[in-house]
């Protein structure tokens, strides 16, 4: 995702605060004071306060990554470094490492290392007036997650408005089982993720527990089966047809297979390898593909495997959202995103619509085809959007915010690409949906 930077939006700046003066990262502001650390988890995290100081505080949740945790810079703060320039305080979290030391699927943890954040900057700088919490990607799972197990401490509000930003907030469950679906209707057609030649694993391990592999060599794979990254005329006519198959079934662009195999693989091994103890957290028993030149040769022949019932329970904790919101939140996602399905967000408002407040929700969804790929000018508006709903009760309107959105491109010079009628279908449209674990 790009970190964008945002615009003048109209505050109220309520006075200054002293921080704790340390080295700042190059990148922030001067006169900024930063604190910076490692927690009781083993999480990085980055505090930064500018001189103006208004009283509000922006957290950052990442996207996910399997790269080691390491200290942060002022990239690192997300949409809250834009934010200090405008006098309000950012901070962020790199999250605890798992058992062998990487990032990877850390909802659950995570959100309790944003919330930690959270007490250590009262704790450094006092209750700040307001608490905005923004994240994206698996960022946007984590904001959701926080804003709904810590939203209250001795009845006052820990965060007043949130905004989980392309966010795979069906819950984690239904997209790892769409991540497994992709990898074993992958290798029905390919066959190379083993080679017959190599040591055979079940699907569910996404790579072996030994596995050499690198991006570069999984990417090369998925190009030698389906010729995805090579010039359309140049391919053969069996990868034409192996292509064809896959992206007709799993309904992605072509431009996202690489990358959503590489989530399919090293992610999937993450997960069960190290998360769930080599048990199976995704099924697809039951589950009838089509789209394919031959959907009974698929479904006879493509790999099967069921949950594991203690699997399944720890990617159910870890977590599924419940809409059990108390805070204004507004969501953005754009249409074509084809790693963290545009569906999602239809899940999403269906909680909310089971806990009969839908009012505590907005939704923004965009003209684009990549993965958080959001103008200067879109994410403008929809920050100005959140603030105002907090602060002055004004709860947005699709044309409030395109008309903001219009606004900041005078300043951007970007794209504005707001859908003011789209409205996501069902997310069983793309990813079938499965039994739970008991079920026939």
């Amino acid at each position: 995702m790009r970190i964008l930077r945002l615009c003048s939006i109209s505050l109220l700046l309520l006075g200054t605060a002293v921080g704790v003066r340390a080295q700042c990262p190059p990148g922030v502001p001067p006169g900024t004071n930063c604190v910076a650390g490692v927690d009781a988890h083993g999480a990085f995290f980055l505090i930064a306060v500018p001189a103006n100081y208004n009283g509000r505080l922006v957290l950052w949740n990442h996207g996910y990554t399997l790269a080691p945790p390491a200290p942060l810079g002022a990239a690192d703060l997300g949409v809250g470094l834009p934010a200090l320039s405008l006098g309000y305080a950012a901070a962020a979290s790199s999250f605890r490492p798992d058992a062998i030391g990487l990032s990877g699927w850390q909802v659950r943890d995570a959100a309790e290392d944003t919330e930690n954040l959270r007490q250590r900057f009262v704790e450094l700088m006092g209750r700040p007036h307001k608490t905005y919490i923004v994240g994206a990607s698996e960022g946007g799972l984590i904001t959701a997650e926080t804003i709904e197990r810590f939203a209250r401490d001795e009845g006052r509000l820990n965060y007043d408005g949130a905004m989980p930003l392309c966010g795979p907030v069906a819950g984690g469950d239904a997209n790892w089982c769409g991540g497994f679906d992709l990898r074993s209707v992958y290798q029905f057609y390919c066959g190379n993720l083993p080679r017959a030649s190599e040591m055979q694993y079940p699907l569910y391990f996404g790579l072996p527990p030994n596995n050499m592999l690198t991006p570069g060599d999984v990417a090369a794979r998925v190009n030698e089966c389906t010729g995805v990254l090579q010039p359309a005329a140049t391919r053969i006519p069996q990868q034409v047809r192996n292509l064809a198959n896959i992206l007709g079934v799993e309904k992605i662009p072509e431009g996202f297979l690489v990358t959503d195999m590489e989530f399919a693989t090293f992610g999937l091994q993450e997960l069960t390898l190290v998360r769930t103890n080599g048990l199976s957290p995704v099924t697809n028993l039951g589950v009838g593909y089509s789209g394919s030149d031959d959907d009974a040769a698929l479904n006879s022949g493509v790999f099967r495997a069921g949950f594991n019932p203690g699997a399944i329970a720890w990617v159910n904790s870890a977590y599924n959202p419940t809409g059990e919101v108390e805070i204004p939140t507004i969501t953005m996602h754009t249409i074509g995103d084809g790693l963290v399905i545009v569906e999602n967000e239809h899940e999403y408002r269906e909680e909310f619509a089971e806990e009969r407040d839908q009012r505590k929700l907005f939704q923004i969804y965009t003209n684009a085809g990549g993965h958080c790929q959001f103008s200067n000018s879109e994410l403008a508006a929809a920050v100005e959007a959140l603030v105002k709903w907090v602060e002055k009760k004004e709860r947005p309107t699709t044309e409030g915010v395109m008309a903001a959105c219009a606004q900041f491109q005078t300043v951007f010079h970007d794209t504005c690409n707001i859908n003011p009628t789209f409205q996501p279908g069902e997310f069983e449209a793309r990813i079938p949906a499965r039994n739970a674990p008991g079920q026939p």
